[in-house]
């Protein structure tokens, strides 16, 4: 079922926060001169706000202290409604002795967090919280900003003072439409009897714990009903805002038979998580019957909410089929934007013969995609080097993944960007004969017959041009290397160490991970996670500030290195650890990352693989934090899938994981994929280049400078 807003009859809504505010509403200048200064010595000056056009006896009026009133204020709007703040700016001048309203000299912009409200454009003093003006618009929220203010000094320099203001909504219930039984507007008071434990719901999703973006803009809900009940009260519960809704168990096409589901929209997120981003919610369900004799309740969960959005965007691999595969993106950041089918073989500008293309990885501006053909003994090169252009563009793609000339003898299995996006690194680690369930000739590749590449040596890494996408130059090594994954700083290359070097690309097994450190240029391996006996160690990945990596390891059953429950691909065990880019680094298990849900019963084992980082560090409350996504065989709470994996997503505090600490949230699922194919490797960019949503709503225009003291 959807969340939908039809307000309770009985609704009582808080009224405004009242907000002190002090100082001359005039707006007029009446600053002091300094003792013994001026008209007769008596401290006041007789030429208003300085002398000689913002000067005093010839030097510029400059601000020594400045602030805005009220300070870390709290207005409260109820939905559907605005509501206004009026602020004021006080000054201290250098070499004054009292501070001074220049609020009519002041300009004021909200630099942030603007979908709760902002100033005019003119930069006037009253803050009015934003209401959607269409039906495209975002929809209204609350939560915390910044209120900025600027002041000009007389040498033409400017000073900014800035203080927070918190908007709160006041409380809000809904009723579920559609609802079979209708649910009456006395919904309320059928959870006023008795306790009965009997009757407790329990929650199966979200996770308990777990961090949240304030912009994912959908968000499901998941319980079992509880013995009798056929009437639930959802509550949930958060410092600037209490939503309730009252609903049925019907969780509908999509949903496992028998079990609850609630999904509340775009609107009804907003309310919830972009309202307390920054901070926490409770959710608590209560069931009962329509007598309300007694009722039970869960043990409620926490969901915390980040305070900055998550941006980029997100390209991934969808099956549609045992041998269809096609490319994904959805651009994460831009409240319109929906998944959409990018690369779907065969596409106009591929070659006919492509019928599965993934393993792809972007440059970090978005501009620039490398994919494989075929995947095990194929890998033949699909390189878009413009994605500004539309895709019955005649020269969409540079290489079109054809079996003869410059896409089969380039081949890659998996590759990764320098940050600039000139070139980039790759591998290819497969000949006819290697790996399980080879079915080839030692020197044939895939489809039968095709062009081989020249150097077919699996140990070495091929450097890619940025333009052409063909190979420009090699790095031989020691080892087989897999999952190159070139670091945003652009000093390292993390790669699979293969530890058996008799394995196709697409499953190392008996691996560890080692970076390789530019010096000069050259590149220099160095071991961060040895090979070790029963386990497997593969797809490293930094996050945005190269302070550490991720990667996956798995540990194999029955003692086989070599089986496929520990060969990289879909490994049940799969986990996500985190180390730094130094020898001698310990390995940190993200445990919180991989914690079960509700859902997977007496299961311990999630299957996550491929943790792949968003471009961006976020702030969060005085810190930082890192958001990642992974492909996940664990069950996605009570909803239905058609695929072994899904993406999920967590959150991860940096400071903590530098400190040798466990910085995960638990995780969440992407409520936009398609829960009928099997997803896989979402790769991130900082943004979708020639996409096809409308943009997102821009920022408040800035205000005109403020003008200068007379």
């Amino acid at each position: 079922m959807r969340a939908s807003f039809l307000l309770l009859g009985s609704i009582t809504f808080a009224g405004l926060a009242a907000l002190a505010a002090c100082g001359d509403a005039s707006g007029e200048s009446m600053f002091g001169n300094p003792k013994g200064s001026g008209d007769g010595g008596d401290g006041l000056s007789t030429c208003g706000f300085g002398c000689d056009s913002g000067t005093l006896q010839g030097d510029p009026l400059a601000i020594e202290t400045m602030r805005i009133e009220p300070a870390d204020g709290v207005l409260t709007v109820d939905p559907g409604k605005s509501a206004s703040q009026t602020f004021k700016v006080f000054a201290k001048l250098k070499g004054f002795t009292s501070e001074q309203d220049i609020t009519a000299r002041s300009v004021f912009y909200v630099p942030d967090n603007y979908l709760v409200g902002t100033f005019p454009t003119d930069g006037s003093a009253t803050f009015t919280t934003r209401l959607p003006a269409t039906a495209t618009d975002p929809p209204q929220r609350g939560g915390k900003l910044t209120v900025q203010a600027q002041a000009a000094n007389g040498d033409g320099s400017i000073t900014t003072v800035t203080t927070s203001l918190t908007v709160k909504l006041s409380p809000i219930s809904m009723v579920q439409p559609g609802a079979s039984p209708t649910i009456g507007n006395d919904a309320a008071t059928k959870f006023t009897g008795t306790p009965n434990a009997a009757r407790n719901p329990r929650i199966a999703y979200p996770n308990d714990g777990v961090m949240m973006p304030p912009n994912l803009r959908k968000l499901d809900v998941h319980w079992d009903a509880g013995s009798g009940n056929d009437l639930f009260e959802l509550a949930f519960v958060g410092s600037n805002s209490t939503v309730t809704y009252y609903a049925r168990c019907s969780g509908g096409a999509g949903y496992q038979a028998g079990k609850c589901g609630f999904e509340l929209d775009q609107k009804a997120y907003a309310f919830i998580a972009a309202t307390n981003n920054g901070g926490s919610v409770t959710l608590k369900i209560r069931g009962t019957d329509n007598a309300g004799v007694t009722y039970g309740e869960s043990t409620p969960i926490t969901m915390n909410f980040a305070e900055s959005n998550v941006e980029g965007g997100l390209y991934y691999w969808a099956v549609i089929t045992n041998v269809i595969g096609k490319i994904m993106r959805v651009d994460f950041g831009n409240p319109n934007a929906t998944p959409e089918d990018f690369i779907v073989p065969p596409q106009s500008g591929l070659d006919g013969n492509v019928s599965c293309v993934g393993c792809h990885t972007l440059s970090r501006d978005g501009t620039k995609l490398v994919a494989s053909v075929g995947g095990r003994w194929d890998g033949r090169l699909v390189y878009l080097n413009d994605l500004n252009k539309a895709s019955t563009d005649p020269g969409w793609a540079s290489q079109n993944g054809a079996p003869t000339g410059a896409p089969a003898q380039n081949r890659v299995q998996f590759a990764s960007f320098d940050p600039t996006g000139a070139q980039f690194v790759a591998v290819y680690g497969d000949i006819g004969n290697v790996g399980k369930e080879a079915w080839i000739g030692a020197n044939e590749l895939l489809p039968k017959p095709s062009d081989m590449p020249t150097d077919m040596d699996p140990n070495t890494l091929f450097f890619h041009d940025g333009t052409t996408g063909l190979r420009a130059s090699t790095k031989k090594l020691a080892f087989k290397p897999d999952h190159p994954d070139w670091s945003p700083d652009g000093q390292m290359i993390a790669v699979t160490h293969v530890g058996n070097a008799a394995t196709a690309a697409q499953r190392p097994t008996r691996s560890g991970i080692d970076v390789l450190r530019k010096q000069g240029a050259d590149w220099t391996p160095e071991t961060l996670v040895a090979g070790q006996n029963g386990k497997n160690r593969v797809n490293p990945n930094f996050v945005p500030d190269s302070s550490f990596l991720l990667y996956t390891e798995s540990t194999c059953p029955d003692s086989n290195p070599d089986g496929d429950d520990c060969d990289g691909d879909s490994d049940p065990s799969a986990r996500t650890f985190a180390i730094k880019p130094a020898a001698g680094g310990s390995p940190v298990a993200l445990a919180n990352a991989g914690t079960v849900g509700v859902a997977d019963g007496s299961a311990t084992e999630t299957g996550d693989t491929f943790p792949r980082s968003t471009p961006f560090v976020t702030k969060q409350n005085g810190g930082t934090l890192l958001w990642t996504t992974i492909a996940s065989r664990r069950a996605p709470g009570y909803k239905t899938k058609g695929g072994a994996q899904l993406l999920w997503m967590f959150a991860i505090d940096p400071a903590k994981v530098l400190a040798g600490q466990d910085g995960s949230y638990t995780a969440f699922y992407l409520p936009f994929q398609d829960f009928g194919t099997s997803n896989h490797i979402g790769q991130w960019t900082e943004k979708i280049v020639g996409g096809n949503a409308p943009p997102p709503p821009p920022p408040p225009v800035p205000p005109p400078p403020p003008p200068p003291p007379k």
